[in-house]
């Protein structure tokens, strides 16, 4: 099996510090994510984990071990594994490939598909595994039992307790950053030195009897030492420090350590895991939800970080949105408006939990203790003399604030616009451009001046007509957007209402915002987003490319808008979507972010009504309002760079069997179903990887797969296939991999067979052939006799009867001496008549006996015959056949052309008085040509062919050429002699 990588190369990882988790966040920031046995999981309890060079994760439980590609986990056991116990207790994998599994009950090595065995009768101390360490170089280190054992070039050494090793028993094992080993044990912790012997590098004081657990070396030389008594810490200058409970440590027990690649030092206890932060650990504990015994802890190749505990597999994930919410400090998980003031204050309005200063390090709350009318805001804007327009469920609230170095002080100053029913809300509040301040309320639109109000477009009784959202265009212009009425423009005393009958795609008005270059976009339920640009609108909904018809907000980054919607977050170029209003493309590509990117719900646009949103701050964060907590994007942060997937084939199976992937398979004939699974290993988001395939010998072009992992094929034809698989992340890199295999041919496909039924079709044919050849001849033989015997009937009777009748006839013109009377006219006419049918009578017996072309070809029959022909006439023959005449004719073809022959000859004996006569056969372009010519006295050729003229035997000659498909010319004059050509097409 090949191996094809089209971008990142799995071995060049394990240092990279680019998808390291961002240390800024806190620990509850991070995507959590946990997997049990019913996700698959074989058991609950993660004792170790490890990451081999293929891209697995390999994970050891009480009941076998899992391996896991991000989508499923397979289980191994001893009865499907040949591990020598199902309780796995430790897991450490090497540069070779190999993976190896500690058990209860031995050693094991996984590598090329297949389990090796190792216990005390392969030279282990013990069978008991309870520690692997993999070093710089490769070498296998091992603490079994009481025991250190090293594993190199296919032996173990051991090193016994107090004898080769001044520890009363190991307990874990490690290597620094200057490549030396250091073992600790129950009394003291000790370094392995350039000759092989161990140095008391921390003695049995320093420990204070902790039982050691874990042991790490970080980055800058220091050892971490976990146990059941919290953290000892000696730095590289040999200080201790330990950190307990008093340092921030969830519980004294400390059973895992690791050092992410950011320096970071993490702790799995008892009762969850911790950071260390600022020289003390940061918990995770969220009301309890990570509160359980850490086992083990792992960050792999892309920079998640994998928790083991009792209670299944946790990752955590660095995604591009930092969310807040409770957890984080704030009053409230759902957030309803941002708002960023002229001083560069942050400021948050809550569904449930009033106003928020979160700016820096402040973070105030104003509730209605403080003075609001209620504690749900809906928009907050600011007025030109810096005060805060808080819209609420109960009125306007004008807040003043005077800021302290360590407070904020705030007065209140509230109004609630008349409505003849009652209704206290206000949804948004706008000062404009000349001071005149605008209300969007359930009783409509209004503008207030001072402590007068006026109203200016009337809402009604229905949630549909409220007026919720407000914006001022350049020109001036206020844009009011109803809960579901349209969109009312206000210009002086011009008032206009907008609705779908004018161009908008939809009534439901939840947003409004005004960018640099004077489009007016316009959120909306049901319609997607909307611009309003060059008097008339345009729109983008789900069915050109957007991922939801119900936008809820509008951000601008000055390249693109952030949509707020019902499905997450999207973002999408300006330029897009001016090229798609004008033609210039056929579908929008946003990118679209949602519960997979950090945010803890994909809920941005809440159905009730409500102006406020995200926004933009100065800084260049992007802040969206969600369900779940208050998102920030940091444009700013550290880029996260991919890593390519790692693409493996998991199985491949024919007619259901499975076929080993270790080798180029060649399937039998009659694997008619055959099953291809594969994966692309990307442990952040396996959900992002997209696939495509191809396989040579029947695809041509690449075959999207989207997020299918199984390729199935049914009848493939005997040949050679190779399958490619290509996994790729959408905007990232990509790679492949290949298997190659054959499908057998049926015995009846193979060039044996092929050749085979070749020869005994010719066999058969030329069997077919004889046996015709024989048949033909033993019929030609029956004609032949059948022939021989009409001769001879023709002989004895008929032209024997026309020698009587001409005998007769030359008798009776011997008694009719005058020649001029019509009764001798008669008379002549009829002895000629007769000796001419005597002569046919004969020609037939010469043509039914063929005696000339016997034995020979009809060139040589030719030749011979008008020598036999002329014999003693005393007239020359000159017989030319030219080189290129074919030897084999058919039969009749022959016997036509010899009598032709003959008949032209005879005549010239009889009739032309010739010295000499030339006969040239020859073929030319698949014609067959036959000449005879004369240099006797010649004739006039009027009325030759008419049956009156008496001219029986040229009537013959052509009645013969036209049955073989061919012509006769006759040319003679007087004095000039005649020339006759026969012309018949070759077969």
């Amino acid at each position: 099996m090949r191996r094809i990588g089209a971008a990142v190369v799995l071995c060049a990882v394990a240092g990279s510090t680019a998808l390291a988790l961002d240390p800024r966040m806190s620990l509850t920031q991070y995507s959590h994510r946990l997997w049990t046995q019913q996700h698959g999981l074989p058991q609950d309890t993660i004792r170790a984990i490890a990451q081999t060079a293929d891209g697995y994760l390999w994970l050891g439980t009480d009941e076998g071990l899992a391996r896991f590609d991000g989508y499923e986990f397979v289980s191994f056991t001893k009865a499907n594994g040949d591990l020598p116990a199902n309780s796995i207790t430790a897991l450490a994998a090497t540069a070779d490939g190999s993976l190896w599994i500690g058990t209860s009950n031995g050693l094991a090595q996984y590598r090329d598909h297949r389990f090796r065995t190792f216990t005390v009768k392969q030279g282990l101390p013990d069978n008991a595994i309870t520690a692997l360490y993999s070093d710089h170089e490769g070498t296998l280190w091992l603490v079994a039992g009481l025991y250190l054992s090293r594993y190199q070039n296919g032996r173990f050494t051991n090193y016994r307790p107090e004898a080769d090793i001044p520890v009363s028993s190991v307990r874990a094992v490690c290597e620094d950053r200057h490549h030396d080993l250091w073992v600790a044990g129950f009394s003291r912790v000790v370094k392995m030195s350039g000759g092989g012997k161990f140095v008391t590098m921390m003695e049995p004081g320093a420990l204070q009897g902790m039982v050691v657990l874990s042991m790490i070396s970080d980055r800058d030389g220091n050892l971490w030492i976990g146990g059941n008594q919290g953290i000892v810490e000696r730095t590289a200058d040999g200080a201790i420090r330990k950190y307990t409970q008093r340092d921030g440590l969830p519980d004294p027990s400390v059973r895992a350590l690791w050092q992410d690649r950011d320096g970071n030092i993490w702790a799995g206890t008892n009762n969850g895991f911790a950071r260390f932060e600022g020289g003390r650990f940061a918990t995770s504990r969220e009301a309890g939800r990570d509160a359980d015994l850490v086992r083990c802890l792992f960050e792999d190749r892309e920079g998640n970080m994998w928790i083991g505990s009792n209670s299944g597999l946790m990752r955590l994930r660095s995604d591009i949105f930092t969310v807040y919410g409770e957890a984080e400090g704030l009053p409230s998980d759902e957030p309803n408006t941002v708002f960023q003031d002229r001083a560069g204050r942050v400021w948050v309005g809550f569904h449930d939990s009033g106003l928020m200063l979160f700016s820096g390090g402040t973070r105030r709350v104003f509730t209605t203790r403080d003075g609001l009318p209620d504690n749900d805001v809906f928009q907050i804007r600011e007025a030109a003399n810096g005060d805060l327009l808080v819209a609420t469920r109960a009125g306007l609230a004008r807040m003043t604030g005077t800021p302290f170095r360590t407070h904020f002080r705030a007065h209140f100053r509230n109004y609630t616009p008349p409505d003849r029913l009652g209704r206290k809300g206000l949804f948004d509040a706008l000062e404009d451009s000349r001071g005149r301040l605008w209300l969007a309320a359930p009783g409509g639109l209004g503008m207030l001046r001072g402590s007068q109000y006026n109203g200016v477009v009337p809402g009604g009784l229905l949630l549909i007509e409220f007026v919720a959202s407000l914006c001022e265009g350049r020109d001036g212009a206020i844009w009011a957007g109803t809960y579901g009425k349209g969109l009312w423009r206000i210009q002086g005393t011009e008032q206009r209402l907008f609705t779908t009958a004018d161009g908008l795609s939809s009534d439901e008005i939840r947003a409004l915002y005004e960018d640099a270059e004077g489009t007016l976009w316009i959120a909306t339920f049901g319609g997607g987003l909307n611009a309003w640009r060059d008097g008339r609108f345009f729109h983008y909904t789900e069915k050109d490319g957007l991922p939801s018809d119900n936008v809820a907000e509008v951000s601008d980054d000055g390249q693109s808008l952030w949509l707020s919607t019902t499905r997450g977050i999207s973002r999408i170029s300006k330029r897009q979507l001016r090229d798609f209003s004008e033609r210039r493309r056929a579908r929008l590509e946003p990118e679209n972010y949602g519960v997979e990117d950090g945010l803890r719900s994909a809920q941005c646009a809440p159905g009730y009504p409500k102006a406020g949103g995200g926004t933009r701050t100065s800084d260049g964060r992007l802040w969206f309002t969600t369900g779940r907590g208050l998102a920030v994007l940091d444009p700013g942060a550290r880029k996260q760079i991919p890593l390519a997937p790692a693409v493996q084939f998991v199985e491949m199976t024919a007619n259901g069997d499975p076929v080993d992937l270790g080798r180029s398979a060649r399937l039998p004939p009659t694997s008619e179903r055959l099953q291809i699974r594969y994966t692309g290993i990307y442990l952040g988001a396996p959900e992002r990887v997209q696939y495509s395939y191809k396989l040579d010998g029947l695809d041509k072009v690449w075959v999207a797969a989207g997020n299918r992992r199984a390729i199935n094929y049914n009848s493939l034809s005997h040949g050679k296939y190779r399958f490619t698989v290509r996994a790729l992340l959408p905007g990232g890199p990509a790679s492949e991999r290949s298997y190659a295999f054959e499908v057998l041919p049926q015995f009846y496909e193979t060039a044996w067979f092929r050749l085979l039924c070749a020869v005994l079709a010719a066999a058969g044919a030329w069997a077919v052939y004889g046996l015709r050849l024989r048949q033909i001849r033993y019929r030609f033989t029956l004609v032949l006799d059948e022939r021989a015997r009409l001769a001879r009937e023709i002989h004895d009777t008929l032209a024997q009867g026309f020698v009587g009748i001409s005998s007769q006839l030359d008798a009776v013109a011997m008694c009719l001496p005058d020649e001029k009377s019509p009764a001798r006219k008669y008379l002549d006419l009829a002895r000629r008549m007769a000796r001419h049918s005597l002569t046919e009578a004969r020609r037939s017996v010469m043509d039914l006996r063929a005696s000339a072309l016997e034995g020979q070809d009809l060139a040589a029959a030719i030749e011979s015959g008008t020598r036999m022909w002329t014999a003693g006439s005393g007239v020359r023959v000159d017989v030319v056949v030219d080189a290129g005449t074919p030897g084999e004719l058919p039969d009749e073809m022959e016997q036509h052309l010899l009598r032709i022959a003959q008949e032209a000859v005879t005549n010239v004996l009889k009739h032309a008085g010739a010295s000499q006569i030339w006969v040239k056969l020859h073929a030319e372009a698949r014609k067959l040509y036959l000449r005879i010519a004369d240099d006797g006295r010649g004739f006039v050729q009027d009325d030759v062919f008419q049956s009156r003229g008496g001219h029986f035997g040229l009537i013959g000659m052509r009645e013969r050429a036209e049955r073989l498909g061919g012509e006769l010319h006759l040319s003679s004059h007087p004095g000039e002699g005649t020339e006759v050509e026969v012309m018949v097409p070759l077969p």
